[in-house]
């Protein structure tokens, strides 16, 4: 019998992360000539990670904290001032904080470019407000990037008290996690599906690599600005992004199917929701304009039935994504598995059970012409 299967795949934002720019901000002294230090306050606005939760590679308020960023200035005056050089600026007793002080110049703006996870070896390309990341090959090594920048000046004409430089983060990269669920509200009456693979490659086969591998960010532009990314090399990657045996909880009877994620994986030693993938901001459309675009991505599943007493059926099913995965937005792709066989009869009179139509009339016996035999 040819038995049938689909996936129903759908990638969409599951948030949309809040979106301002960054303002310049002053700090205000009311005598220039005390020489205010240059103090800072960061911020990470309302998103994915502050409505749901701490999750593992994510960027939150709380790793801000522990953690720490890194700030570089570019100073615009005629002043004598030493620039900002990757700075670490930490969280403690309540205040940013960093080591040693630098103070405002009595002049002239202070342009501020900040960015987090602070790396201890971070430098910008020389004479620009860039540098380069590069996105690891699988969802265990991966991290968030967050950008900010501000501009912050002494204004002699100000009697008010001074204000610090206010850091309002964003994410950079696009993140995206997967869920997956049986399709229809039926019970499968002890048929097991078991995810094994999901993979993200350029081609069916999954074989060819698809997102950027390494990027140029330039910590000077504003969110959703045209140009935060550039200049992608190092070739593309591809992701194993699950592999394992997961039993794909089935539906309860009569009620909708809900979407799940493995638990742990590995012998138990990935949690749940430590798989998110974060890529560099990438257009997988059809078209880009009036040209095919050369960027292709398939979402690869394999799976298998296990319909009990040895029966086993495998299955690998693909299908194309065409999204554009932008900077600062979560995807979920939601993956749906398993399309049952089902039969339907139509009850009407002479359409489901076909009619016996009139009787062809056999006439025996009826003349001459077709008498009775006799022995």
């Amino acid at each position: 019998m040819d038995k049938k299967f689909f996936i129903g795949i759908a990638a969409m934002a599951a948030l949309t992360l809040v979106s301002c720019s960054s303002d310049d901000l002053d700090s205000l002294s009311d005598n220039s000539s005390k020489n205010e230090a240059i103090s800072f306050d960061g911020y990470l606005g309302r998103s994915a990670v502050a409505v749901n939760g701490s999750r593992g590679g994510v960027e939150t308020a709380n790793t801000l904290q522990t953690n720490g960023f890194g700030v570089f200035s570019k100073y615009d005056g005629t002043a004598s001032f030493p620039d900002f050089a990757n700075q670490k600026v930490t969280y403690s007793n309540k205040k940013w904080t960093y080591s040693p002080l630098k103070f405002w110049p009595t002049e002239g703006q202070i342009k501020f470019y900040a960015y987090a996870p602070y790396k201890e070896d971070q430098k910008l390309k020389e004479n620009t407000t860039t540098f380069d990341f590069t996105v690891a090959d699988n969802a265990a090594g991966q991290e968030d990037l967050l950008w900010a920048n501000a501009t912050g000046q002494i204004k002699t004409t100000s009697s008010s008290t001074k204000e610090k430089v206010k850091i309002h983060f964003y994410h950079a990269l696009s993140r995206l996690g997967y869920s997956v669920k049986l399709s229809g509200n039926y019970s499968s009456n002890n048929v097991t599906f078991i995810l094994k693979n999901i993979t993200l490659a350029g081609s069916t086969d999954g074989n060819t690599p698809a997102f950027y591998k390494t990027g140029t960010i330039d910590l000077a532009k504003t969110n959703n600005e045209t140009g935060v990314w550039s200049n992608y090399t190092g070739g593309k990657l591809k992701f194993n992004w699950y592999s394992g045996e997961y039993n794909i909880p089935e539906p309860e009877a009569g009620k909708e199917p809900s979407p799940s994620h493995p638990d742990k994986d590995n012998n138990g030693t990935i949690e749940k929701d430590k798989d998110y993938l974060f890529v560099i901001p990438q257009n997988f459309s059809e078209k880009i304009g009036e040209t095919e675009n050369p960027d292709k991505l398939y979402v690869i599943v394999e799976y298998t039935i296990d319909y009990g007493g040895g029966v086993k059926v495998d299955n690998k099913v693909y299908k194309q994504i065409t999204q554009e995965f932008k900077q600062g937005k979560a995807y979920m792709l939601n993956l749906t598995l398993g399309l049952p066989i089902e039969f339907d009869v139509d009850l009407t009179e002479g359409v489901g059970v076909e009619g016996w139509g009139t009787d062809e009339n056999i006439n025996i016996g009826s003349n001459d012409e077709n008498p009775w035999d006799r022995k």
